[in-house]
């Protein structure tokens, strides 16, 4: 059996994606045969690879030759999948922005279908012993979706994360081809059971299709310690977009000092993004002479691990307005034994609750996440509980061994049936 596994970059580190990924390929080299790994994008260093395991780039040269928006109008035009999402959705006729961007789907899609009907003519690829696997169920889902019905033995899953699950949080509010992507699909995975929850009330009649796995870190080896000097550390980690919501994180951190002024606090960021110098000016601003926050930048996921081991941390935060599944930022903090104070949004609740951290109210305001904050250092021997419950929720929901293994193994399971 053979899979063919379609992502954004990996095996290139230019994306945080290889630490989802690189977890799991280990599980899967030992289900396959061979394992193809198809990127979109070839950018950043190349990881190494276990035996059985080769990379196509083609895939990523053959789309970046055909992004030509000139091109991709000629190529959606020529596309009865682009008239036939019209008629079905004749409203969209009246919105600019979503005829754009069913113009671009469209002639991703295509460019998909193209390529990947040519790889399987090319490798000589028996459709009987095929599985073709889309690590995000975007327009690669859609395009392999027009192979499976070139090739109905061929089986066909996708994962879904974050981004390619809620339609309304992006612009415009409109996804196409979504009833046909599912209806080719033998199975659709979900980081969270908050992202499956909302594709069965979107998409209902394809329910049995949908399953939640979840992603996993791999046990670190240690445990972060609390700290014991009188400084109380804050520790958060992503991109710095909007949808993240640090400046409400910054109010927050920033209220919570000014209610305790003898305490010494410490904040430190994980992650980079163009709102950088923007947070570092309001910081200087709004930060009274007892808190130092520091943003880190980008950097590899194993320095931040490493952070986690020599230095004391005692809350993880996340404040942002929507999560896809359970954060894998939120997963390392818990692998290491940190409780987490987290907005009640997307898959969050199903990784945070009281036991092993707080949670806010999905739109908090500063003075509630400063209330949460001191309620952990306020209460040292509450704090060290929910130590210990963080690594028993990792223990129980998030190990990387046991997640990959399982979905492995039900891959395989699909390859079989």
């Amino acid at each position: 059996m053979i899979l063919l596994l379609f992502t954004s970059s990996y095996p290139y580190d230019s994306a945080a994606e290889y630490t989802f990924i690189q977890p799991e390929i280990r599980h899967l080299v030992e289900k396959f045969e061979k394992i193809v790994i198809v990127p979109k994008v070839c950018k950043g260093k190349k990881l190494p690879l276990p035996p059985g395991v080769e990379v196509d780039d083609e895939y990523a040269d053959f789309l970046q030759r055909n992004s030509h928006p000139r091109t991709m109008i000629q190529i959606a035009y020529s596309s009865h999948r682009f008239f036939r999402e019209i008629r079905r959705n004749p409203a969209i006729l009246v919105y600019p922005s979503k005829i754009l961007k069913l113009v671009f789907f469209s002639g991703k899609v295509e460019i998909t279908r193209r390529w990947t009907a040519n790889l399987i003519k090319k490798r000589s690829v028996d459709p009987n012993k095929c599985i073709l696997y889309s690590y995000w169920f975007d327009h690669v889902a859609t395009g392999l979706a027009m192979i499976k019905r070139k090739f109905p033995a061929t089986k066909l899953v996708s994962r879904a994360h974050g981004y390619d699950i809620y339609e309304e949080y992006y612009y415009p509010y409109y996804w196409p081809s979504r009833p046909e992507t599912l209806e080719a699909l033998d199975a659709l995975f979900f980081a969270s059971n908050a992202g499956k929850n909302y594709f069965r009330d979107r998409y209902p009649e394809y329910t049995s299709k949908y399953e939640t796995a979840h992603l996993g870190i791999k046990d670190p080896g240690f445990v972060s310690n609390q700290s014991e000097d009188g400084v109380f550390r804050i520790v958060s980690c992503s991109y710095i977009v909007a949808v993240k919501r640090l400046d409400l994180l910054l109010d927050g951190i920033a209220v919570a000092a000014r209610l305790h002024p003898q305490q010494k606090f410490e904040w430190i960021h994980f992650g980079d993004g163009k709102g950088r110098r923007s947070l570092e000016r309001r910081m200087s601003r709004k930060f009274p002479f007892n808190v130092q926050g520091r943003f880190v930048g980008d950097v590899p996921n194993h320095e931040i691990m490493r952070h986690y081991r020599n230095h004391p941390c005692d809350v993880f935060v996340n404040v942002s307005e929507t999560e896809g599944g359970a954060p894998v930022s939120i997963q390392e903090a818990i692998s290491c034994g940190i409780p987490v104070v987290a907005t009640s949004v997307g898959g969050n609740p199903e990784i945070v609750s009281d036991k092993n951290g707080l949670l806010l109210r999905p739109d908090p305001t500063p003075e509630e996440i400063a209330a949460a904050l001191l309620k952990l250092w306020d209460n040292p021997l509450l704090s060290a509980e929910m130590r210990k419950e963080s690594r028993r929720v990792w223990r129980e929901s998030y190990n990387a061994d046991v997640n990959f293994r399982s979905f492995a193994e039900r891959l395989k399971s699909i390859g079989k049936s």
